[in-house]
């Protein structure tokens, strides 16, 4: 799964989180009321936090059974950030990290998932305002999340011990970033259109390949595939015109990157499935919402899927079963085989995933 997090939206739940059992350490509050926590760990291909009346806790979804429930509650402290929502990641080995962030800059604490144990473990530290990218055998912490700054500072992490190898300053202020757990390859978009720059970082070496953003395209998300980036985005606001009722994409590939741009609507996600060339990216025109896949490599599209009576898309991740559509109290599954999609319910508010 590629994570592609944007600075504009990290203030309101941005970052995604995994979750705490309801036996948490000593100092976490209390819940609003009794949550009844669920057991299907296993079965669990992601993980979302929801807001189950006041209370965050972390649901897992199964694609497999359409079913999505709370398995943990997310563990609170007197010095918790009240803005801020928790951040996930799951690593190229499979694992979830969770990071809760805490008040006045401090560390944000880690947690590793433990799905055999059914609980969360305590695993030190997580440096504030930092997105977490997992590449194949590093990871990537970028800040730069609030969208200030003259550069974004990213830390080059051993996946194993989380401690730094290496920082790497990226000129401008992050917008988007994106790691591909094929490889070590971390793609990144600072500024703001018309002055984008898109970057592709090597971990392993710490070589930064940088160029302009596409012309007349408003870049609104970053994935990327097969260590380079994929820049998308809609076509600049034309004072002539009417904008089309039906969505166009053009796709152009290079070798040093692909750029999709809609003609109409607004790029809600973009994402890129594992070890393979295959970008999906959420399109949204009007009260409608698309996703639509294409092959990075070749510039072809390869199917459309309308989710039926879909509100506004939160986030877009790929598992085995299929694509998973998330928005304000449901998810959707997209079947990347027969092109339908099945909805059902999460048990509370999305938070962040």
């Amino acid at each position: 799964m590629t994570k592609t997090v944007r600075a504009a939206s990290r203030a309101t739940a941005l970052l995604a989180a995994t979750g705490l059992l309801a036996a948490a350490s000593a100092g976490c509050s209390s819940p609003d009321e009794e949550i009844t926590l669920g057991k299907d760990w296993a079965g669990a291909q992601s993980y979302v936090v929801v807001d189950i009346s006041g209370t965050e806790a972390v649901a897992g979804v199964d694609p497999r059974t359409h079913k999505a429930e709370p398995l943990a509650l997310v563990p609170r402290h007197g010095d918790d950030d009240d803005v801020l929502a928790p951040q996930l990641a799951r690593l190229s080995d499979g694992e979830w990290v969770l990071a809760v962030p805490r008040k006045d800059g401090r560390p944000d604490r880690l947690y590793r998932v433990d799905r055999k144990a059914g609980k969360l473990v305590e695993q030190g530290e997580h440096e504030a305002l930092h997105a977490i990218l997992p590449a194949r055998t590093l990871i990537a912490d970028a800040k730069g999340l609030d969208g200030s700054g003259a550069a974004t500072e990213v830390l080059v992490k051993d996946a194993k011990s989380w401690k730094v190898q290496r920082k790497v300053k990226v000129p401008g202020s992050l917008a988007y970033a994106s790691a591909d757990p094929a490889s070590d390859t971390v793609c990144l978009a600072t500024g703001s259109s018309p002055d984008v720059t898109v970057h592709a970082l090597d971990l392993a070496g710490g070589k930064l390949t940088s160029g302009p953003g596409p012309k007349g395209t408003d870049v609104q998300g970053v994935a990327c595939s097969g260590g380079t980036p994929v820049a998308a985005g809609v076509t600049e606001a034309s004072a002539d015109g009417e904008p089309p009722a039906e969505a166009t994409l053009k796709i152009t590939a290079t070798k040093a990157g692909t750029t999709i741009t809609a003609d109409t609507g607004r790029i809600e996600d973009v994402q890129a499935q594992d070890g393979t060339s295959t970008v999906a990216v959420a399109l949204a025109v009007g009260d409608r919402t698309e996703i639509v896949e294409v092959d990075a490599r070749t510039g072809k599209e390869l199917r459309r899927t309308e989710l039926e009576g879909a509100g506004a898309l939160r986030a877009l991740r790929h598992t085995d079963g299929g694509w998973l559509a998330y928005t304000q109290d449901a998810v959707s599954l997209v079947d990347r085989t027969t092109g339908k999609e099945r909805t059902f319910g999460l048990p509370g508010a999305y938070v962040a995933g």
